[in-house]
C-alpha cells in the first residue's frame, strides 16, 4: 500500500492535491484512525491506477471540414 506522499511522487503532483482527491471520494483510499483524528490514508496500487485510467483523456482526431458548406462570400 502507498502513502499520498508516494502516490503523489509517484506521478508528479503534490500531497495537498492526492489528500484533495481522498477528501472528495475521487481516489479510494483506507483511513486508519478514530474518527475525527487525523490518522494515516493508504492507497492500494490497484486503486490507484484505476483512478489514473478513470483521468484519461484521449486525443480525438480532427473533424474535417464539412465540403457541403460555402465558407466564400463570392
Amino acid at each position: 500500500m502507498l502513502t499520498p506522499k508516494q502516490v503523489a511522487e509517484r506521478i508528479g503532483v503534490s500531497d495537498s492535491l492526492v489528500y484533495e482527491w481522498c477528501a472528495q471520494g475521487l481516489l479510494k483510499h483506507y483511513r486508519f484512525g478514530g474518527k475525527g483524528r487525523r490518522g494515516c490514508i493508504r492507497i492500494e496500487e490497484a486503486d490507484l491506477a484505476a483512478f489514473l485510467a478513470a483521468c484519461l483523456h484521449e486525443v480525438r482526431p480532427p473533424v474535417p471540414p464539412l465540403k457541403h458548406i460555402n465558407l466564400s462570400h463570392g
